[in-house]
């Protein structure tokens, strides 16, 4: 049996019918696994990188006098071994959870609220329909003061409180840019930390 179920709708007004399609049961989620690809360099691919340059013979690269030409050669033998050295792996990627304000029973309340939503979209009862404006309302104020006491608390755990503060602020409009911070910088043998 499909998950659907099409019919045309004969509407007498010319000879194009509409097709109305009926969705029995389908999933909004998105995959909940998600992956990347990373080129893994440490001690001993670099030590191959290495080796397997000072084994390369380098007498395509400089068979020719047109510059173009010796760079692109130069190019593809380097690219080649690099990417021998240093092959691509697929990582799964684990988002982190930074909604901790998310507590179990607001999870069940959610869930509750969707099957709520979904009785309410074919029910005609005005009670009914009141009783889910409650509930909704009851639960976005729930949602609410939960966030507003994990932000205030993170907020004063924090040793800088600027900060802080606009990271929540980029975090609830959105506007999340590059999260990898560098923390560290090698200079003159000397490691310097933020």
């Amino acid at each position: 049996m499909n998950n659907y179920s099409i019919c045309p709708i004969i509407n007498g007004l010319s000879d194009h019918d509409a097709q109305s399609i009926l969705i029995h049961s389908f999933n909004l989620r998105p995959p909940s696994k998600k992956y990347r690809f990373i080129k893994q360099i440490n001690e001993d691919t670099l030590n191959d990188f290495l080796i397997k340059l000072s084994y390369e013979n380098w007498d395509t690269v400089f068979s020719t006098d047109d510059v173009n030409k010796t760079f692109n050669s130069f190019l593809d033998v380097y690219l080649k071994i690099a990417n021998s050295s240093f092959p691509l792996r697929r990582v799964s990627i684990t988002k982190q959870n930074t909604k901790n304000w998310i507590t179990p029973r607001i999870v069940t309340s959610c869930k509750r609220k969707r099957e709520l939503f979904i009785a309410r979209r074919i029910s005609n009862n005005l009670d009914f329909i009141a009783y889910y404006r409650r509930y909704y309302k009851i639960l976005s104020t729930v949602i609410k003061e939960a966030k507003k006491l994990n932000y205030a608390e993170k907020i004063n755990k924090s040793k800088n409180k600027n900060k802080t503060v606009w990271n929540i602020v980029n975090l609830e409009t959105n506007k999340t840019g590059n999260t990898e911070e560098i923390n560290t910088i090698k200079s003159d043998g000397h490691m310097i930390r933020n």
